[in-house]
């Protein structure tokens, strides 16, 4: 998956987490890693995950919506 594919993206820290992310039908985008936001100076393993959004089909038309459409022709 690249990043124009993408609909949705989180982040996550630790393996567990990205684990069950995957398991969900999340597709690893990036791994990388950063400070915990406070400055105890710990570095945390971030993965980065995306996901397409599912797409409701397109709505056809009805033969009644066909005939409404026709009439007077």
């Amino acid at each position: 998956m690249q990043m124009h594919e993408v609909d949705e993206v989180m982040q996550v820290s630790g393996a567990t987490s990205a684990n069950a992310k995957l398991a969900e039908g999340w597709k690893l985008l990036a791994v990388t890693s950063a400070g915990n936001g406070t400055d105890d100076g710990r570095t945390l393993v971030w993965y980065v995950l995306g996901r397409k959004l599912p797409k409701a089909p397109p709505k056809l038309p009805t033969a009644a919506d066909l005939a409404r459409a026709n009439e007077g022709l």
